[in-house]
């Protein structure tokens, strides 16, 4: 009679043992839901924070983007059409200084590159002295120089990084003042800055 009691009491916890939920279901869900969450998260969270951040526009094909990643032919070195033009400009508020000066077509081969690919910029220089073309005019090879070696020393990845160009402005500034022994370049403008 021991044994026929025993039977009942297993099968009645055979079926409660079939009941119980598996224990595949929470993997499955988070293996499910999880790129949902992320995707969800990225898309209304982190990018329009970063968007706001950034100042970037919520616009994913942006026309500007396109226009810095487009360029012409080089020169035998990479180095063809360097210039500095000078002149005075009316407004002095907002350009850092009433004096400008362009400095144009600088090209130059991006560091690590292999000479593939390479950075055509033109950009003005302003300032409030006015002896500024003057000063730009009697060191220009020296400014010259300066200019390549800061955005030849570049690589493509650096030019792609969030705020790139200032970072480049703030060196070139900082490298014509350090070279001309003085503050005289207040703010520098980019007019062209192409990456091919």
């Amino acid at each position: 009679m021991a044994q026929e009691e025993a039977k009942p009491a297993e099968n009645a916890a055979a079926p409660a043992a079939a009941k119980a939920p598996s224990p595949w279901m929470p993997v499955i869900a988070v293996l499910v839901l999880m790129p949902v969450i992320s995707f969800a998260a990225t898309q209304f969270l982190i990018l329009p924070r970063m968007r706001s951040v950034l100042g970037e526009p919520k616009a994913h094909g942006e026309a500007g983007a396109a226009a810095e990643h487009h360029g012409g032919k080089e020169g035998k070195d990479g180095k063809e059409g360097k210039e500095a033009k000078g002149g005075k400009e009316g407004k002095g508020g907002e350009s850092g200084g009433k004096f400008s000066c362009d400095i144009e077509n600088v090209v130059v081969n991006l560091s690590g590159s292999l000479g593939t690919k390479y950075l055509k910029t033109s950009f003005t220089l302003y300032s409030s002295n006015q002896n500024l073309k003057k000063l730009i005019e009697e060191n220009k090879k020296q400014l010259l120089d300066v200019a390549i070696n800061v955005l030849s020393s570049r690589t493509m990845a650096d030019l792609e990084a969030a705020g790139a160009k200032n970072v480049v402005r703030n060196d070139l500034m900082a490298n014509f003042n350090q070279a001309l022994h003085s503050d005289l370049i207040e703010q520098i403008f980019y007019s062209e800055f192409v990456v091919q």
